[in-house]
């Protein structure tokens, strides 16, 4: 294809310039909002106009790249998480809900604590146990986290930060309720931008 200079500095466009310079601007513009929602794709916990800017390449300017979120967010393709400095924009396509990402963040600390104590598995269990007798329509989401929970502690894990349908479903029946105290949760979430 032949570059922005070669139509400008060819005489016989002289007339077509202006639609021209019109097309290179539209696809450049195309080409940074498929950046963007590429990058969003790849982070589904979102990112923040600043991490965008970084990623981005040619490095645009900022009014630019906020001119491009803003059109995104219009026509309904990414959304905003958070405010101020907190605010993550996150692609609406991947079908990430604020509560699956509450939920993903949350449980990503439970992980955390798991690791420096395995013996929290044990009250999960117990709990598990309950959950049989106080939700029997999740039947099959509860066998599935007594599988995990008999198995190696590595399973666990990959379950509380994945990205699939079934991690996503099992973290919303959770036998780790109640590890994390209301002023914990409430703590993480506004660090992450997720609650006010």
């Amino acid at each position: 294809m032949p570059t922005l200079e070669h139509y400008f500095t060819d005489v016989q466009y002289r007339p077509y310039w202006p639609n021209i310079y019109y097309s290179f601007t539209i696809h450049a513009m195309d080409k940074i909002e498929q950046q963007i929602l590429g990058n969003l794709t790849l982070h589904p916990e979102g990112l923040g106009a600043q991490d965008l800017q970084t990623v981005i390449r040619p490095k645009v300017s900022q009014p630019t790249l906020w001119r491009r979120i803003d059109r995104l967010r219009a026509i309904g393709r990414i959304r905003a998480i958070g405010r101020g400095r907190a605010t993550r924009y996150v692609n609406h396509e991947s079908d990430h809900t604020i509560s699956d990402l509450r939920s993903k963040m949350l449980h990503i600390e439970v992980g955390r604590r798991l690791i420096r104590r395995p013996s929290l598995v044990d009250g999960a269990r117990q709990r598990l146990q309950r959950m049989y007798q106080s939700a029997p329509y999740s039947k099959n989401y509860l066998d599935r986290w007594a599988e995990l929970l008999a198995g190696p502690l590595e399973n666990v894990l990959q379950v509380l930060g994945a990205e699939d349908e079934e991690s996503k479903a099992l973290r919303h029946v959770s036998p780790f309720a109640g590890i994390l105290s209301e002023n914990e949760r409430l703590k993480i979430l506004r660090k992450q931008g997720l609650i006010r």
